[in-house]
């Protein structure tokens, strides 16, 4: 290719849409999408929050937001309780909400395994690394 961030940006944006499709095809068996596995996952790492918090985090509307947790609800995999304050209601996971966290984590961890079993850990944290720095350039947050 010859400019080497021209090859970067061509693997990359070659690679994100299999692998998005990858990721839901192994989120299938949960009833999850990726957008749904992102808000547990976020649940599950900071802990219960509003939806106005998580909205914030992930820079979406609070609608969008509304809407994947309502579909969360349904699976019964996060509840909805009252904070301190009566007026804020605070998403968190349920037990098999966390019981699926761990699933997914388990099934996730096994296609990363597989994707990278030819890449070093020094490379996988060079990359990590800079996609850490394109990401800040960006204003995108971790998620």
């Amino acid at each position: 290719m010859g400019v080497p961030h021209r090859q970067l940006f061509y693997e990359y944006v070659s690679m994100y849409r299999p692998f998005l499709n990858e990721l839901n095809e192994q989120l299938a068996p949960f009833r999850i999408h990726l957008s749904d596995w992102k808000i547990l996952y976020f649940i599950l790492r900071e802990g219960g929050n509003t939806v106005s918090a998580i909205s914030t985090h992930f820079k979406v509307e609070k609608p969008t937001i509304t809407k994947i947790i309502q579909k969360l609800l349904e699976l019964g995999y996060v509840e909805v309780i009252t904070g301190t304050d009566r007026r804020v209601k605070v998403i968190q996971l349920t037990d098999e909400g966390q019981e699926i966290c761990n699933q997914v984590n388990d099934t996730l961890d096994q296609l990363h395994e597989y994707l990278l079993e030819d890449v070093s850990e020094e490379e996988q944290l060079l990359v990590a690394r800079v996609l850490q720095s394109i990401s800040q350039k960006l204003g995108v947050n971790k998620g």
